[in-house]
């Protein structure tokens, strides 16, 4: 699999975003489950595409071990939140 370009990235990012999606943070492939079970007991979708920079792309990203090792959580409401909690007056919301 080739590394995508920053172009390519910034696009796809943006048409996340265009599809309810919200970038959430980069992460260590390793931790990537704990999370993606974390949000969806939370009631998100997870969504985890591939952190592809190369150095070419981002000079700061040369002397970078963990290029293309890096994975971005996405996530977005499976459905809209409930507000079910009880007020002191005994009504609810």
């Amino acid at each position: 699999m080739s590394a995508q370009t920053t172009q390519e990235i910034l696009a796809q990012d943006a048409a996340l975003i265009a599809q309810g999606w919200t970038r959430q943070f980069t992460v260590l492939p390793d931790r990537v489950r704990e999370f993606v079970e974390l949000y969806q007991a939370a009631g998100y979708q997870v969504r985890v595409e591939p952190w592809a920079i190369t150095a070419q792309e981002d000079a700061s990203c040369e002397q970078c071990a963990l290029i293309g090792l890096m994975r971005t959580i996405y996530t977005r409401r499976t459905t809209p939140p409930t507000f079910s909690e009880e007020v002191p007056n005994g009504n609810h919301h």
